[in-house]
């Protein structure tokens, strides 16, 4: 696939400009115009950050599908509930919605301190990428060795 970008103050003008330099005799694509345009994309603010939202979707997708493929059938019989929710809610904070204060997860002023915390309620925060990454993170550590245990369990 070959792609052509053609730069304009509007649509219209963007796209007669890659007529203009396509549809010629010793163009890409001689005078026939054996070529279409498949997408137009307006630059503005607001949709700049709508493309950087469908970027971090589907980056978050390729995490999730790689996670649960890479960990599916290692996964752990019983992790432990409090630790997964804790890896959960973390990846949920670290990679999921890394900056609260532009998207995401929005703290309260008592969660400013992303989660780590002593002030109640204790607030923790799930998605499907943040379990999935926790589930993979800990079948990784069994597979190699390091099951993590609580060590209220050792005493």
């Amino acid at each position: 696939m070959l792609t052509n970008y053609a730069y304009g103050r509007s649509v219209e003008e963007a796209v007669t400009k890659a007529r203009k330099a396509l549809e010629r005799p010793d163009g890409l694509y001689g005078d026939q115009g054996m070529y279409r345009v498949v997408e137009v994309v307006e630059e503005s603010w607001s949709s700049e950050l709508r493309q950087q939202e469908e970027a971090r979707r589907r980056y978050l997708t390729t995490i999730l599908e790689n996670a649960t493929t890479t960990a599916r059938g290692r996964e752990l019989d019983n992790p432990d509930a409090d630790l997964l929710s804790l890896l959960d809610d973390f990846f949920t904070r670290a990679v999921v919605f890394p900056d609260p204060y532009t998207g995401g997860v929005r703290p309260r002023p008592h969660q400013a301190t992303f989660g780590w915390t002593s002030e109640r309620p204790y607030v923790r925060h799930a998605s499907d990428p943040g379990r999935a990454l926790a589930l993979f993170l800990l079948a990784y550590l069994d597979h190699h060795g390091l099951a993590v245990t609580d060590p209220r369990d050792e005493r």
